[in-house]
């Protein structure tokens, strides 16, 4: 079996013991000698081979071990073991979660051989498909650290020389390990071109560049295709490609000469969807060969969506975690046409996810804090300076809220959702002295978390304070924003949407101000960035990737107030200058002190949570190290 090229010579005889000429038929000991040596050759041989076996054996089984430790924790779901097996490599992170590798992970795989190679291992694995009519054999790479076992995603050392073959489509490239097979591809994709073009493709193919690569790598340059090295992605029995690797070539050599339709899913609200329908209208005039069909869904589940090529919902870590979602990192970076620096940098760390693109950033929503100006005339207290501090937050909420008359604001604060809990939590005991929040961002913990749910606690439902909102019933709480200005009890301070500036201007004179900060450190206004991704089941990721970026630079709705993605196309589509002074002037000062809520963190002060703390059924502290768990690789059929 052609396992890989490797060569142990195990079996070569030893070399052959000669007497150098040299007569000793007098000598009575010398054949007695000559025995004793050669048996202690032979000896030393045997023991040799049989250690070099057992230390195979050793790490075979070490191998197989971590192998099934591996397939325990995908069945499981339990992501926390599964990559405590895996080497620290952020693509590596990703491609794990490729339904494809998932499958593999499931599968009852064997190692039938182990070769150590400085301080890696290469291992042959092999295992059976689901009703194992065939089986299949791939490479795999282990680091030993420590004495413990990773799983890696490659050696260089392995692959040998790169090579470049020209044909009559264009070029092969490949490592030296898969020169045997280079001729055989390379027919097998003139074919495959020659096949789908007689029964139509796309008008003229130009010349393409087809990598085998040594890893789960992808691109966006046009006319490059990449596909793993059939060691990585499937050999037969005989160590041949199997047809699974030829079924996934022919997969991706089709995809890109033929036409598609790209089936989008968006919310039902019918400004968006007259907004997509026309950037669509754009992008196939462009595009010709690409048709985008606008799909409204409303309120969708998991599995609803996933069964679209991409869509524009909010990812959550639950799609992210099930492997169902189309890593987004290659193609930014690879795309020739694509800059991710032509991004706000604040929002577009709002699509990362353990340091990978998971949706192309397409606007950020930035809540803004409204004050009462009547209430702090009758106060007789100066209005919120641009860069106040927390303390001085709670002093106005507490001077301005004192009732002068019976229909005077009842409450100094109001946020019904989560956004003055992470603006807390981001400013605790934060240092930064960058001109921008985003430079020196630190990864919210527990402590932090416990510190903004402490302080939430000690305000919520004091009088001229806050109220406590988990004691209304969730339908009045919905709504809140909309009926509680208009109500008799009314609050100084609260938190909205800058599209609701021209609402709350006709209840009462309104300011807008910024969320507080600390003297050393200017406050951090949580975003809610929003965005566009591809699904797995994309019948062609590269076309809906063209469709996205295309997309990353139209200019949201002006009626939304969304912040642009891009600085471009808030440039041309004047909006910081459309902005009505008294809410743009805030808002330019604090977006440089922005911060995307990131998906990791969108665990973090759930309901749940701020109940538990203001019933006293757990501390801050306990609260804040209750998260939902979270369930990797299988889709959710709920929300």
């Amino acid at each position: 079996m052609n396992d890989f090229d490797w060569q142990v010579d195990e079996d070569d005889d030893p070399a052959p013991w000669g007497d150098g000429g040299r007569r000793h038929g007098r000598n009575p000991y010398f054949w007695l000698l000559t025995v004793l040596i050669l048996a202690l050759l032979v000896g030393g041989w045997a023991a040799a081979r049989w250690q070099l076996r057992r230390a195979q054996e050793q790490l075979r089984q070490q191998v197989q071990a971590a192998l099934d430790l591996e397939q325990t924790a995908v069945q499981n779901g339990d992501g926390d073991l599964f990559f405590s097996l895996q080497a620290t490599d952020l693509a590596w992170f990703a491609a794990q979660l490729h339904p494809d590798n998932v499958a593999r992970a499931r599968a009852d795989r064997q190692v039938t051989k182990v070769m150590p190679v400085g301080e890696m291992l290469w291992a042959n694995i092999t295992w059976a498909t689901g009703d194992a009519d065939e089986s299949y054999q791939q490479i795999a790479f282990f680091r030993q650290v420590n004495g413990r076992l990773l799983h890696t995603a490659t050696d260089p050392t392995y692959w040998g020389r790169n090579f470049r073959l020209d044909t009559g489509w264009g070029q092969l490239e490949y490592m030296e390990v898969d020169a045997p097979w280079a001729e055989e591809i390379a027919d097998f994709v003139a074919a495959v071109i020659a096949e789908t073009c007689a029964a139509g493709c796309v008008a003229d193919p130009r010349p393409l560049t087809l990598a085998l690569t040594p890893d789960w790598s992808d691109t966006a340059v046009p006319d490059r295709l990449h596909i793993p090295s059939p060691r990585l992605l499937a050999l037969d029995a005989a160590g041949q490609p199997a047809n699974r690797f030829w079924d996934e070539l022919r997969r991706r050599l089709q995809r890109h000469i033929t036409p598609t339709t790209i089936r989008f899913a968006v919310p039902p609200d019918i400004a968006q969807i007259a907004d997509y329908e026309t950037a669509a209208a754009f992008f196939m005039l462009r595009y010709p060969y690409i048709r985008v069909e606008i799909v409204p869904l409303s309120d969708p589940s998991p599995t609803e969506l996933l069964a679209f090529d991409g869509a524009a919902f909010p990812l959550t870590e639950v799609l992210l975690a099930s492997g169902q979602i189309v890593d987004l990192t290659d193609y930014a970076h690879s795309d020739p046409d694509f800059a991710p620096a032509d991004f706000y940098e604040q929002i577009w760390q709002g699509g990362e996810w353990h340091g990978r693109t998971w949706f192309l950033p397409y606007a950020a929503e930035m809540p803004v804090l409204f004050y009462d100006k009547a209430a702090y005339r009758r106060a007789q207290y100066p209005e919120p300076s641009p860069r106040w501090t927390w303390d001085e937050m709670h002093r106005d909420m507490i001077i301005t809220s004192k009732p002068f008359a019976a229909d005077q604001p009842s409450w100094g604060f109001l946020d019904p959702g989560s956004d003055v809990l992470f603006s807390y939590a981001y400013n605790w005991e934060n240092d930064c002295h960058e001109p921008a929040a985003v430079r020196c961002e630190r990864p919210l913990t527990d402590t932090a978390v416990s510190a903004a749910l402490t302080w939430y606690q000690n305000m919520a439902g004091q009088r001229g304070q806050m109220p406590n909102l988990t004691e209304i019933p969730d339908r009045e709480r919905e709504n809140i924003l909309l009926n509680w200005q208009s109500a008799r009890r009314r609050a100084v301070i609260w938190v909205d949407s800058p599209r609701r500036y021209e609402f709350q201007r006709l209840l009462a004179p309104i300011g807008v101000t910024l969320f507080p900060g600390s003297n050393q450190f200017d406050g951090m206004t949580p975003l809610h960035v929003s965005g566009h991704f591809i699904t797995q089941q994309a019948e062609n990721p590269r076309a809906v990737w063209m469709w996205l970026r295309f997309l990353s630079f139209q200019p949201p709705r002006a009626q939304f107030r969304l912040i642009p993605a891009r600085p471009s196309v808030a440039e041309s589509s004047g909006y910081w200058q459309i902005l009505p002074r008294e809410l743009g002037n805030p808002m330019r000062i604090a977006f440089p002190f922005a911060r995307p809520i990131k998906l990791a963190e969108q665990r973090y002060f759930t309901e749940e949570q701020v109940t538990a703390v203001l019933s006293g059924a757990a501390t801050p502290e306990q609260a804040a190290r209750v998260i939902p768990t979270l369930v990797w690789f299988e889709v959710s059929g709920g929300q």
